[in-house]
């Protein structure tokens, strides 16, 4: 188990993720998008003091934006006299049974709430019912929900909800690019993880819409930067004349682009993926990457922390939880608009 700041997470080298984590800072996290304000925070919460934890899928810098709305809000209900103190902690790696260890270890500290990011729903959701059923309230939150249907008593879920849409959107950029024929490819993403397995589903029901697109490769890169360009070196060179590459995480439209463009096929490979990494913006702003779809991660941070005091409080939906879902959304980045979103995340 691993208690992660951003600062850690940024300085830490024990390991390739959190290498990678050194590698960009989050500095803003807010986007256009944002809704979360002062305002956001009217809820009067019952104690003077909160401990809460908020288990993540891994370390990596999309949840360092998620942390800028944590504090945010934590900022907030200080200037009420609310004292917020949370544990932010994730595998270095997405682990389902580090997550589980994570969880269950937070337990006996006793937190007021916990927040969960579900990295596997059959090995995660079994433990958050075990934790509700003595008595500490569970959220979820960021890009990983289960609810009923998957047997999770967890309380309400903040995030994007439309990941299926996301996956769906890049899909019909990429298909629309390529002139809806030839041969594509896609970086998976996790096993497992809920957004990834979502995406994928938008990204087959796309495809499948147009018979003359072939998806000739696919392989899951487990988040991890060098997987991702290893697997796309390989596409290319096995299929000479791939159109495009569909990316479903925030680390491989990095790896994937990295890879064009070190082959001399930039231009000629369209890339589409997920996020607000530095790097990946700042490749849609040059062109190599079509597209990139970004999450409102600061207001996933920040009504996370409105909510938790609320459960914490004994709210349940229908008594003080109004929306069992609260969905922060994306918005697709193009070329024309990459260099606003550098501005609103990363300038100083």
């Amino acid at each position: 188990m691993r208690k992660v700041t951003v600062a850690v997470a940024l300085a830490a080298l024990l390991g390739p993720m959190q290498a990678f984590a050194a590698q960009t800072k989050v500095t803003s996290g807010k986007t256009g998008m944002a809704k979360a304000t002062e305002a956001a925070a009217s809820y009067q919460p019952k104690k003077k003091s909160y401990y809460f934890v908020f288990a993540y899928k891994l370390i990596h810098p999309w949840y360092d934006a998620i942390k800028v709305g944590l504090d945010a809000a934590a900022k907030t209900y200080e200037k009420k006299g609310i004292t917020i103190k949370y544990d932010y902690l994730a595998p270095v790696a997405p682990d389902a049974i580090e997550q589980v260890n994570i969880i269950e270890n937070a337990v006996g500290r006793k937190p007021d709430a916990i927040g969960v990011d579900i990295t596997d729903v059959k090995k995660v959701v079994p433990v958050i019912d075990q934790i509700m059923a003595k008595g500490i309230p569970v959220m979820t939150f960021a890009g990983g929900d289960a609810g009923k249907a998957d047997g999770c008593d967890r309380i309400a879920f903040i995030g994007n909800v439309d990941n299926k849409g996301d996956g769906a959107k890049l899909a019909e950029e990429l298909a629309k690019a390529i002139n809806y024929e030839g041969e594509v490819a896609a970086l998976d993403g996790t096993i497992g993880a809920p957004s990834h397995e979502q995406r994928i589903q938008g990204f087959n029901e796309v495809m499948a819409k147009y018979p003359k697109i072939k998806v000739v490769a696919r392989q899951r890169d487990d988040d991890d930067l060098e997987k991702a360009v290893n697997q796309t070196e390989n596409f290319l060179q096995k299929f000479p004349k791939l159109k495009g590459i569909w990316c479903n995480n925030m680390t491989n439209p990095i790896g994937a682009a990295q890879a064009v463009v070190a082959a001399g096929k930039k231009g000629k490979v369209v890339i589409v993926g997920m996020d607000h990494d530095l790097r990946t913006l700042n490749f849609v702003k040059d062109g190599t990457i079509l597209a990139a779809q970004v999450q409102n991660n600061y207001d996933m941070g920040f009504f996370s922390i409105v909510t938790a005091l609320k459960i914490a409080d004994g709210a349940r939906l229908g008594s003080g939880i109004d929306q069992e879902v609260y969905n922060v959304g994306s918005t697709t980045v193009h070329q024309d608009q990459a260099q606003a979103f550098i501005d609103m995340l990363y300038k100083k």
